[in-house]
Parts: structure tokens; C-alpha cells; sequence
């Protein structure tokens, strides 16, 4: 690793373009109730987790929502329920990482979506809020800011030095918030062309509000597209069908964020590497959270797909709990690829709360040793 120390958006930068970074990158993302653990545990309620382990990457959410109203509608002890602005009823744990159950979606029909479809545009009113903020999308109860307050938290986020990305929504996991999941599954083979218009709606308010972001002085390092395509076996849908109906949005995306030097990062949960090679297409850089449990290995991938992708996890999160010599033999395994950039420390998705947070501890640090010293 190069001896000149790194500001977190150079190390990034360096990182995604395969050029050697002073240290490997890191982020990471436990859930909610991990992370009131490890407040339990030691880790003072006063700093950030991006500071107390010195993370590299950090984050404002989009809200391309068609914005239906987003309330409370009942609890019942520990769960409660609730519709969101994104077109769903939802019942799940309150603060907690949970299963949740989606229903009552508002897309019933051809016909509701053509009467809702004005909801998938840009307010052009000034007074209108802000499509943009710190806290994430999934669950925001919070009014959103106005324009204006949104660029004054993002002038205190940039001036952090970490990588700064910009989320949302891709047009699979848009859509079936709003229409649901078994039928966007059936309407994806009955009913094609209906679910291409409401994924390239989707990815034009997406860049619609990018656009304004930019207009008012809020530029991102990178679009990180949430589109949860597969599962452990493969492709929810087939291949085929993934590169006729979603593909020419993401594709419009991708040419979008070239255009504006706005690097293309991407979580998918599963295994997708089916469309890979159409993903780098459309401008794809970075793949996360690489499951680990589907078979993906970044160490494989490397080989596979050279300096045409970089990769971001892939750190079993199960092993993170697991015994220690097994998790030190994964975690040795794959960082070393972070020597020559391609790579950024994460689990292959969240850490689950069975991990302490002494445990995460050794991680980061153990990680670290493997990734930047010769073994």
C-alpha cells in the first residue's frame, strides 16, 4: 500500500479504480438492534460508527416515491403497522431488524397505475420538500427538509472527506413496492410491457431528482441502486426477461450517472451474476453485498471479471459470529485482493446482533492486518 496517507473519498476513489489505496476501504452496516448492542457493550453513544472505526463511505437516500401518505396504523407490542409513502401496508418489529409482511399495495390494476401515475414526477413548486435526506427511505416517518436544508446536510456530510453516495431504489425493487411481489413476478410474464413503464417511470423520476440534486449544488461521488434481483439459486426471473423488461432503465441510469462522472454502485441480496456482464454494460463499477452463502466469491470474481468490476463485501456474516479460526480464514482469504484497489470491506449484508461488538472489533482489526501487510 502506498505510504502517503489517503483522505476516505481518495481511498474510494482509488479503491473502485483499481489503483492501490494507502489502506483497504471499509464500511459497514449493522442492524438496528446490533447496533444498540455494542452502545450496550462499549461503543459510546456520543461518536459515530463511521468514526469510532474510521469507515470510508457515507450516505443520503433518495425519495423517487410516488409519496402516498406514510403513517402509523396501529402497534401491537414489540410490532406495529404501517403504510409507506412508496405504495405498501407493512407489519414488522418497531426499531428492529424483522421479517416483514407487505400488503395492500395501492398498483392494483393497469388502470389505478395510469391514475397514479402523475405521483412518479418532480414537483416543480418550490415549497414542495426535499427528495433527499440523511436518514434512510425505509421507514421514514420524519418530514423530509426543504431543498435548502437538504444542501446544508449535505455540505456537513461532504466535508467529511468520506466517499459521499446518494441511494435508491431500482426500478425491480420500486416497482413491486407499489404493485407487490407475486404479482410483479406474474405480470413480469403476463403482462411485460405494463412493468417496463413502470420501471423506466421509476428510473426517470430517479434522474429527475439526481438532476435537481445537481442543479442545487448537491453532487454525490457515486448512485448506489438498491435492486434486490435474486435470491440464493439465481435470478428471481429469468435472464431474458430481466434484459427486456428492467435492463433498458438501468441502462438510462447508467448513461445518466457516465454523463455526469457519477460513479455506478449497486446492492443486490442473492446470487445475480447471470446479468453481470449486462450490468457492467450499463455502467455498473461496484457489485455488493456478494452473499457469500450463494457460492459468490470475490476472490473468483476477480479472476473472473478483472478491472471491469469492483466488489464491496462478501464477508460472511454468519462466519462473523461463527468460530474464530474459520472467520480469520475468511476474512484472510479475500481481503487480500484489496492490495491492488477492486475491493472495500463490508459483510454480505448486515452484521447480525450475535456479534459483539468486542467481536467487531477484531474483525475490523484482523481485516485490516490481512489487507495491508504482507502475510
Amino acid at each position: 500500500m502506498p505510504d502517503v496517507t489517503m483522505t476516505s473519498r481518495q481511498r474510494v476513489k482509488a479503491a473502485i479504480n483499481f489503483q492501490k489505496p494507502d489502506r483497504m476501504p471499509f464500511s459497514e452496516g449493522p442492524w438496528p438492534d446490533t447496533l444498540e448492542l455494542w452502545h450496550q457493550q462499549g461503543l459510546p453513544r456520543d461518536v459515530s460508527l463511521d468514526d469510532y472505526f474510521g469507515f470510508d463511505i457515507s450516505y443520503m437516500s433518495l425519495d423517487c416515491s410516488p409519496r402516498f401518505e406514510q403513517k402509523i396504523i396501529s402497534h401491537d407490542g414489540e410490532w406495529y403497522t404501517y403504510q409507506d409513502r412508496w405504495g405498501y401496508t407493512a407489519t414488522k418489529k418497531f426499531g428492529k431488524a424483522s421479517s416483514v409482511h407487505f400488503f395492500d399495495h395501492k398498483t392494483t390494476d393497469p388502470a389505478v397505475w395510469q391514475a397514479n401515475k402523475h405521483r412518479w414526477s418532480l414537483s416543480k413548486d418550490p415549497a414542495e420538500p426535499a427528495r433527499i435526506d440523511t436518514a434512510g427511505y425505509f421507514e421514514h416517518f420524519a418530514a423530509y427538509p426543504t431543498w435548502e436544508q437538504a444542501l446544508e446536510k449535505y455540505r456537513k456530510i461532504y466535508a467529511n472527506n468520506r466517499y459521499l453516495l446518494f441511494e435508491c431504489y431500482g426500478p425491480w425493487e420500486s416497482t413491486w413496492r407499489h404493485l407487490g411481489y407475486e404479482e410483479q413476478l406474474v405480470n413480469t410474464a403476463l403482462n411485460p410491457d405494463w412493468v417496463r413503464e413502470m420501471a423506466q417511470t421509476h428510473v426517470d423520476l430517479l434522474i429527475a431528482v439526481l438532476q435537481r440534486c445537481l442543479d442545487c449544488g448537491m453532487r454525490p461521488d457515486g448512485f448506489y441502486m438498491v435492486d434486490d434481483l435474486a435470491e440464493n439459486r439465481g435470478l428471481l426471473i429469468s435472464p431474458t426477461s430481466w434484459r427486456e423488461i428492467f435492463k433498458p432503465a438501468v441502462k438510462k441510469l447508467g448513461d445518466f450517472l457516465a454523463k455526469n462522472r457519477l460513479d455506478f454502485w449497486m446492492h443486490c441480496c442473492g446470487n445475480a451474476e447471470q446479468v453481470f456482464d449486462d450490468l457492467i454494460e450499463c455502467g455498473l463499477r461496484v457489485m455488493q453485498p456478494l452473499q457469500a452463502s450463494t457460492g459468490l466469491n470475490v476472490v473468483e470474481l476477480r479472476k473472473k471479471y478483472g478491472r471491469r468490476l469492483a466488489f464491496y463485501g462478501n464477508i460472511s456474516a454468519p462466519k462473523m459470529a461463527g468460530p474464530l479460526d474459520v472467520l480469520e480464514e475468511e476474512i484472510k482469504s479475500k481481503v487480500v485482493i484489496a492490495r491492488d484497489g477492486g475491493y472495500i470491506f463490508h459483510s454480505d449484508h448486515s452484521v447480525p446482533p450475535d456479534v459483539s461488538f468486542e467481536r467487531y472489533q477484531w474483525i475490523v482489526k484482523t481485516a485490516r492486518k490481512y489487507a495491508d501487510k504482507p502475510i
